[in-house]
């Protein structure tokens, strides 16, 4: 009897669990690298259509403040998700791996175009250097982005 108690007990802790969040959209994610979290979006025959890569604030009982990342470290993680066969040829006017980047008075993004997917990585512009001369001529290894965005150029997003 008092298995059977237990059991139906633990039963409706756990069914409570889903209910408290059924209003809310599940989203899935994968750790890629320690601390460093992707997330697909799919489109509505479920074949990826977007993909999110960020640092996690919180991750082994452990808070980071300093959650960016390297041009180095994304370009690796983008070769990894997303081969090259699978992007197409670079849409770049000069040679492939050129980007764009643009920018407002403190964030810039950069912009890599390939026939079937963008790779865009976000970053904010550091103190002190808000002239955009000193940005660009910055050495790749000293920016730092907050998020990159995959987007598959022939896939819609399935909207929920």
């Amino acid at each position: 009897m008092k298995l059977i108690a237990s059991i139906c007990l633990l039963a409706f802790a756990f069914g409570q669990t889903g209910d408290r969040f059924r209003e809310y959209r599940a989203v899935e994610s994968y750790e890629i690298r320690p601390g460093i979290i992707i997330t697909p979006r799919y489109t509505a025959n479920h074949e990826v259509c977007k993909i999110s890569i960020e640092k996690s604030h919180y991750s082994n009982n452990t808070v980071y403040s300093d959650v960016t990342m390297s041009k180095t470290q994304i370009l690796s993680m983008f070769d990894e998700l997303v081969p090259r066969e699978e992007r197409g040829q670079s849409l770049s006017t000069d040679s492939p791996g050129v980007d764009t980047t643009e920018f407002d008075d403190y964030n810039f993004w950069k912009l890599f175009r390939y026939e079937n997917v963008f790779l865009e990585m976000h970053g904010r512009v550091p103190t002190g250097t808000h002239e955009k001369k000193k940005w660009i001529n910055m050495p790749d290894e000293r920016q730092e982005y907050d998020v990159a965005v995959i987007s598959w150029t022939k896939r819609q997003c399935d909207v929920k």
